[in-house]
This record gives C-alpha cells, structure tokens and sequence, in this order.
C-alpha cells in the first residue's frame, strides 16, 4: 500500500502549534516501530484484547505498553475502551498476514542503524554525499551483503513492491511477452513472481546482487511457478541477463547518479530483443509545493545512495535519450508510481 502523510500546517492552528505537531512525527514514527516489533496487531487480529493481555503475551511492562498503546490510539493506531485495545483500519496493516501489510516495512525503516542515518541528514545537506557512508565506512549495498540485512530488507521490499507490482499488471499488458527479466537492488520476488502468475506462459528472470538472490530464493520456490522463473545473482552495472522482452527497474534507476544510470540502463539496451521494451517504474516528481511521499524518498536517496535522487519528467526522458533509448509513453498508476515505456532509439 503506498500512503502519504500531509506535512502541511494543520488548519486552525497557530503556526507555532502547529509546528510542534510536526515535530511529534519522529516520536510517532518510534512508537508505530515499537508495536510492529511487539507484533501487536497480530495479537488483535481475533478481536479486543485488555492490556494485561497484551502485556503478558508480548513480555512487557502492562503501565509502560499502556501508555504507548494510549498514544498510538491517540493519532488512530488502535482504539482504546476501558483499558481494551482492538484495531482501527490503520492498525490492520501492521498485521502480517493481511494483503498490503507494511509491518515489514515499518520495521526496516525503524532499524537502528537506518534511524542513525536520518539523524545525520545535516550532513548530507551540508557536504552532498550520503550520510550512510559518512557513519559506516561502506556503501549502503555492500552493507546489505551481510545475510540478515539483506532478509530484512528483502522482506520490506516484498511489502512495499507487493502493491506496485499489481499496480504493473493492472496497467500493462504482458500476454504477447516470452521473457521478462526483473531487476533489483536487494529487492523481493513479489514482481516476478506476480507477473507469472498472471501470465501462464511467461519466462521470467530475477537479477539482484547474490545475497539477495539467496533471500528471495524461498518466496521463489514457494509460488508454484515451476521452471519459470530464473534466478540469477551479479551486478546490474557490469551486464544484466539477456534475450529478454521487457526490462523491469522497479524502484532501482532513483539509486543511482547519472552516469551509473546511464550504464545501467546502456546494459539493458544491449541485452534485450531488438523490438524489446524497457520499463521503469518510479515515482516522476511534480512542480509545485503540494504534498507528494517522492519528496521524502529523494532524502532517503541522498542520505544513503550513491548519488543517486527522484527525477522530474525531462530527468528521465534525458537519462534514457543518454542511454540510447526513447520514451514511447508514461503510465500513471493508482499508487504514486508511473510506469515510464521505453524502446531503442
């Protein structure tokens, strides 16, 4: 599910107040990690349950989870009735099972060590380089080599994309396709294997870096997809699989300065099928002041990514006519995403 939060004053207040309010986003974002970490939403899935209840099957403090549970329910995250607490419609995405669940992903962007990043933002605004470099002496994707990063991130992947992959079928036709080849940056299966759900007869590739490969080897293997599907680890800057239809970068070009953009998309052109088709899915920035999450996302970008940002319209059509490729159409969706076409020039 992709959703925003209106960072605009809130009406009818005085501006001050108002900019207190905002600054509580940090201290409420801390406070949704907590409870997907706690697994509260599961523990409601089968109707109210009091505090103490909650307190005994998590191993907390009843006063102290009291108090957060209160707070949560105070910006509609839970709802409380006599010291009960059950789930509003916002609390049943933190449950795991249920479809478009953002548990996985509330709880990789509440990692410490992604938490300590954002704390640096001024150094990243001061200097333009990424903040994830500056505090861990390495590359954001050779950190993630290490196995239980990659899980965790190949998990809020699978949570975030899950949506956008839908989204990909609903506005894109792929039946007259052979071989479509997905490929990520410490991504999920989730695209991959919804494409050859959907589509009985297609191949399908999943090209990440090895560790991540490893991660989404079981999603793979349970999707009752057959033979389809091929996995293949190595590094998108170097060469990327070939013969394919379509190329798919979901969520992949906004990690990359130019130069590497180009590259990246250089080695889809010389891969794919002549009359094949390239397809970006990203979220395109609007003019204008308005509310839009891909504002927030350009940070993530600039504080952990090698130089990599969120582009305008003209930003994309410039990268791919640099990359010798043309735009033959620009796909809204219904989430934030569009799905921007692509063929050799």
């Amino acid at each position: 599910m992709t959703t925003t939060t209106n960072t605009t004053m809130p009406p009818d207040l005085p501006p001050q107040v108002a900019m207190m309010q905002m600054l509580g986003g940090l201290r409420v974002a801390r406070l949704i990690y907590a409870a997907a970490e706690l697994g509260i939403a599961d523990l409601l899935a089968d109707g109210s349950k009091s505090i103490d209840e909650l307190a005994q099957a998590t191993d907390t403090h009843a006063p102290s989870l009291y108090r957060l549970m209160r707070s949560l329910a105070s910006v509609g995250i839970f709802s409380e009735y006599e010291r009960c607490f059950s789930l509003t419609p916002l609390a049943e995405f933190l449950q795991s099972d249920t479809p478009d669940s953002v548990r996985a992903a509330v709880k990789f962007f509440g990692q410490d060590w992604h938490w300590n990043v954002w704390e640096n933002l001024h150094y990243s605004v001061q200097t333009g380089k990424p903040a994830f470099e500056h505090l861990y002496k390495q590359g954001l994707f050779e950190y993630y080599q290490d196995p239980e990063v990659a899980r965790v991130s190949s998990e809020s992947k699978a949570s975030i994309s899950q949506r956008a992959a839908h989204s990909l079928l609903a506005n894109y036709d792929f039946s007259s396709m052979h071989k479509v080849v997905d490929i990520g940056i410490y991504a999920s299966a989730s695209t991959i294997v919804a494409l050859l759900q959907a589509n009985p007869t297609l191949q399908g590739v999943l090209f990440d870096f090895p560790s991540a490969i490893a991660a989404a080897t079981p999603a793979i293997e349970s999707a009752q997809i057959g033979d389809r599907a091929q996995l293949v680890g190595g590094n998108c800057l170097d060469a990327v699989p070939s013969g394919g239809d379509a190329y798919i970068l979901m969520f992949v070009v906004h990690n990359w300065d130019d130069d590497r953009a180009v590259q990246l998309l250089k080695n889809c052109r010389e891969a794919m099928t002549a009359d094949g088709k390239l397809l970006i899915v990203e979220m395109i920035m609007p003019p204008g002041n308005a509310p839009f999450v891909g504002k927030l996302i350009d940070l993530e970008s600039l504080l952990t990514t090698p130089g990599g940002y969120e582009r305008t319209e003209a930003q994309y059509r410039s990268l791919l006519e640099a990359a010798g490729f043309k735009v033959t159409r620009i796909i809204p969706t219904q989430t934030a995403n569009s799905i921007i076409e692509a063929v050799r020039a």
